[in-house]
């Protein structure tokens, strides 16, 4: 039997970010966005089996059976929390835990910019963070829900799926609900925080219409609201929210987008010169002619306007990287397969 805390104080000790446990081969670490092979045992079907058994509660092996996927977090005593993701294949089991500091991060260690944790300030209004899976979207909202913690008097209610992040009572009250344990679904958890008098609300992942509606309501109504999407940059972050609504509904989505979002902020990461990985951002902060933009629906304008908006710490994607190339810390090569417009890039920085 596979010695799991041997196993995941390994992973930490390696800085990997995610630990993959499947039938046929030995446990695999991603360490700066690659896998590698472990010294550990092959794992057999049992294994995988006895190793999930081991991390959930009655009702989640039932949840298990009912649909073979499940989604939790655990926190594994001496070795840390994580966020679990297991499913069937072929009969068997495969296992995938993301390791998630116990410690919320601090803004700088993400390199979070100054513009984008000012947002924290906003009274109301809907912030988008958004980038691929694996990027930071959770941790960076982690970290400004923290910095609101720890500013001002405000109600929090983060509803997750799962919690990631355990966040303490500082000058706020926070209230982290999970989908599927405490809640039913984000529609059913939005629409009962609504009535919840929340400062500011997070809500985990946007993918249906009904929950980005309530969003847009309760920024509309006067909250703080954060939540992410899978998308990258602001032209396809504002063109996959509107797409969540049904044709007949769109042109009055772009009008509630407009009159309530405050900036969208997109992040990746990308393999640095020196073997690591560096965050890069795009920030697009909502002034009168971006409103005017997302209500006509010519969201391929946002990236002009962003590159016009300098001075009000707006940054385009591939700005961001040709930036972080001409400094010396990404690869020609990197910047230009990370880039929005590749073909562009590739000719800014050849």
């Amino acid at each position: 039997m596979l010695d799991m805390n041997a196993l995941l104080q390994e992973a930490s000790k390696e800085g990997a970010s995610d630990v993959h446990i499947c039938v046929g081969i030995s446990p695999r670490f991603r360490i700066h966005g690659e896998l590698k092979p472990t010294h550990f045992p092959k794992m057999t079907a049992s294994d995988t089996l006895e190793i999930l058994l081991g991390l959930m509660t009655p009702e989640q092996r039932e949840q298990f059976e009912r649909e073979g996927e499940i989604d939790l977090s655990v926190s594994i005593p001496r070795a840390g929390r994580y966020r679990v993701n297991a499913y069937k294949q072929r009969g068997s089991i495969t296992v995938s835990l993301r390791i998630v500091d116990m410690q919320i991060p601090d803004p700088k260690a993400l390199q979070i910019p100054e513009e984008v944790m000012s947002l924290c300030d906003s009274p109301r209004g809907l912030i988008l963070i958004t980038g691929p899976s694996g990027c930071g979207k959770s941790t960076v909202i982690a970290s400004m829900i923290d910095r609101i913690n720890s500013t001002r008097a405000c109600n929090i209610i983060t509803l997750e799926d799962p919690i990631e992040y355990l966040h303490p009572h500082k000058m706020s009250i926070v209230n982290q609900r999970e989908i599927g344990l405490d809640a039913n679904d984000y529609q059913s958890a939005v629409s009962a925080a609504l009535r919840q008098d929340p400062d500011v609300l997070h809500i985990g992942q946007l993918s249906q219409a009904e929950v980005a509606g309530l969003s847009l309501m309760a920024a509309e109504t006067g909250r703080l609201v954060f939540t992410s999407m899978y998308s990258q940059g602001a032209v396809e972050t504002v063109g996959n929210f509107i797409d969540l609504f049904p044709e007949q509904r769109r042109q009055s989505a772009r009008n509630r987008m407009a009159n309530a979002l405050k900036a969208t902020v997109s992040r990746q990461l990308i393999p640095s010169v020196d073997g690591d990985r560096v965050p890069v951002y795009e920030i697009l902060l909502v002034d009168n002619q971006i409103r005017e933009q997302i209500r006509q629906g010519n969201i391929y304008g946002l990236n002009a306007l962003m590159s016009r908006g300098h001075d009000k710490g707006m940054v385009t994607m591939d700005e961001a990287l040709e930036k972080l190339f001409r400094e010396g810390r990404i690869s020609q090569e990197e910047a230009i397969r990370a880039a929005l417009d590749q073909e562009a890039m590739a000719l800014r920085i050849s």
